[in-house]
């Protein structure tokens, strides 16, 4: 008699959560900041070159390309954060 109470207890708890409902809110659109997109400089190319402008060079080079890679993973970032957001909002 005992379990049959205790049964009817948790079938009525359980009914109570039935009522529940799902609202799905739009998230709006995150915007690639414009400064990852803008134009990388391009470094100076003196003329004549010589053999230490070029060394120079090679380091100006290799940093607009460090920069040209860091923008390009802070677009995937902002992406996957995008992806993630509408994935999670379309369940």
């Amino acid at each position: 008699m005992m379990i049959a109470l205790v049964g009817l207890c948790l079938l009525v708890q359980l009914t109570g959560c039935s009522n529940t409902r799902t609202v799905y809110v739009p998230v709006p659109q995150q915007q690639i900041p414009a400064s990852l997109t803008a134009e990388t400089p391009q470094p100076f190319i003196p003329d004549p070159l010589t053999y230490g402008a070029s060394l120079d060079l090679n380091v100006s080079l290799l940093a607009a390309l460090g920069m040209c890679n860091r923008d390009k993973a802070d677009i995937r970032k902002v992406e996957d954060a995008r992806l993630s957001g509408s994935e999670s909002g379309s369940e």
